[in-house]
């Protein structure tokens, strides 16, 4: 029997989330807020995995962002940038009577999270990025094209689905994922419109946060595998040497996706992370 997962109206659209607390109920004040958001046409499902060991101590809110899950789609051709992602995650705060909350932003969540950590610092207390390229390399882009003239004609003619699946080794690291993590994961992203996945992959696309590192100050986590074609080493350690509020944690012989290929190494980096920060 599936679980009803509760929907709230945020704006012109219903966002499905779901909160995770499991902290002791005598314990002194409210905890603090865990807010995850995943990346490019994923779901709050690819969180699992960190929920147990972070609910313990904090309250975890996942959600399903724009024309995700059961999240209301955009119909075609209505408007989708960063801008409309920021305030539906902001608005969902809100309603749940949240005023600040740790973003915890996988791939493109990670980058929503640095744009929401830009515009709106004062609803933040830090910035957990996983997977995230602060710029996708250009060969990358490219690449995600499969032969055909833009990725948007690649995601018309085979599908989210069939893209996703010629396109997973640079969201997943092949030789760690078992074929069951593979077709999951793939069956997930092919549950998102195709006119959606191509809005999402142009605003992602075209962002570069490398330009506006020195405008972030608050305390940030890198997670990332050292092996990854997507949030590259070189890349990382750079944007670590621009941010020394930043630590950064290499996965090592890990390529993509380590959220869902080690997470509970990922949720122990980012405990002690959060944890530090309470003490600071």
């Amino acid at each position: 029997m599936a679980i009803p997962v509760p929907k709230v109206r945020v704006g012109n659209i219903e966002i499905e989330y779901q909160v995770s607390d499991y902290t002791e109920p005598w314990r002194k004040g409210e905890p603090e807020t865990i807010l995850f958001h995943h990346g490019y046409c994923r779901n709050m499902d690819f969180w699992r995995g960190w929920v147990p060991a972070l609910a313990r101590d904090y309250r975890v809110l996942r959600f399903n962002s724009r024309g995700c899950g059961a999240t209301t789609a955009p119909q075609p051709g209505a408007p989708y940038n960063a801008g409309l992602l920021i305030g539906d995650a902001l608005g969902l705060m809100d309603k749940l009577g949240i005023e600040r909350a740790h973003w915890i932003g996988e791939s493109s969540g990670g980058i929503v999270g640095i744009a929401t950590a830009l515009a709106h610092p004062d609803r933040l207390r830090s910035l957990v990025l996983c997977n995230t390229p602060f710029k996708l390399p250009d060969a990358v882009v490219q690449t995600y094209n499969v032969g055909e003239p833009d990725h948007a004609t690649a995601i018309e003619k085979l599908g989210v689905g069939g893209w996703s699946r010629m396109t997973l080794a640079y969201r997943l690291d092949l030789a760690k994922a078992s074929q069951a993590i593979q077709d999951w994961y793939v069956r997930e992203m092919d549950k998102v419109p195709k006119h959606v996945a191509i809005a999402h992959h142009l605003m992602a696309a075209g962002g570069d946060m490398m330009t506006r590192l020195a405008e972030l100050t608050l305390p940030i986590l890198i997670l990332t595998g050292e092996n990854s074609p997507l949030a590259r080493k070189d890349q990382m350690e750079d944007v670590q040497k621009r941010l020394p509020n930043a630590k950064l944690v290499m996965f090592e012989g890990y390529g993509h996706g380590i959220n869902v290929l080690a997470p509970e190494r990922c949720a122990a980096e980012t405990a002690a992370f959060l944890k530090r920060q309470a003490t600071q």
